[in-house]
């Protein structure tokens, strides 16, 4: 198994924390997608990654008809759990590369913190197959701004100790490049138009225990080899004890959508 597949893996061992401690995704983006894909309210929606349902929920209460797709297998099993009152609600578990495609069977193809796992040119081009004429691709990512908070500063000596100097842990520049990725591909392509992006800045903060967990839902940290991961984990909670046991996140959630030609 290649190094992206083991960490785009890696999420499925760590569902029951993924589903309790990953942030969610802000009415406003919820209000955002629906008003500019122009969604109609029996509108059919393909969800590619959609984990346990974090962005699944919210469109199930609207009443919208949805075919998720989860490739991890806890996940999933989480994801249809948390949509059970919600029969309109299709769990199945696979990739959306070995998914096959319904021509133009949706109105939106939407995808929250997962469509970067899937190669850009390909992803678009099947989302695009996937979309009826003037449907929309939503793609939603959240992304850790919280680099001028304290904490975060004191805890960059930290990364730098006991991560590879390749890896980009404790800063979301990769995602942040990876979403751009996905960003140009749908500039770039012939099947698209309209491309909107939206950003909308939200904080919170954690205690102790649930920051831990949420880092231990990160593939990177997940994977990081022993004794590293291990002397990582106990430097962090000693950070964290420092700044009295609770850490202050700021967020940004980037929605780009586009219409289908």
């Amino acid at each position: 198994m290649s190094e992206h597949e083991l960490l785009r893996s890696s999420f499925n061992a760590a569902a029951t924390l993924y589903d309790r401690v990953r942030p969610g995704y802000p009415p406003e983006i919820i209000d955002a997608i629906v008003a500019l894909a122009a969604l109609p309210p029996t509108g059919k929606i393909l969800e590619v990654g959609c984990g346990t349902g974090q962005i699944t929920l919210p469109f199930a209460k609207r009443g919208y008809t949805i075919l998720a797709l989860e490739p991890g297998d806890a996940l999933a099993a989480l994801a249809a759990q948390n949509c059970r009152s919600y029969p309109q609600v299709t769990i199945t578990q696979t990739t959306f590369e070995a998914w096959p495609v319904q021509a133009a069977g949706f109105d939106l193809l939407l995808s929250a913190q997962a469509f970067h796992w899937v190669d850009p040119a390909f992803g678009c081009a099947k989302a695009a197959a996937a979309l009826r004429s003037g449907g929309a691709v939503a793609l939603v990512w959240n992304l850790d701004v919280s680099q001028q908070t304290a904490f975060y500063q004191a805890s960059q000596p930290l990364y730098d100790a006991y991560f590879p100097a390749t890896t980009d842990s404790g800063t979301n520049t990769s995602l942040a490049a990876q979403a751009n990725r996905c960003k140009a591909t749908l500039t770039r392509s012939a099947d698209f138009a309209d491309l909107h992006e939206i950003r909308h800045p939200w904080s919170t903060s954690y205690a102790a225990a649930d920051y831990l967990d949420l880092l231990h839902t990160y593939s990177d940290h997940r994977l990081l080899p022993e004794p590293n991961k291990t002397g990582f984990f106990q430097a962090i909670e000693a950070l964290i004890a420092r700044f009295g046991g609770v850490v202050p996140c700021q967020y940004e959630t980037l929605l780009l959508l586009a219409r289908r030609r």
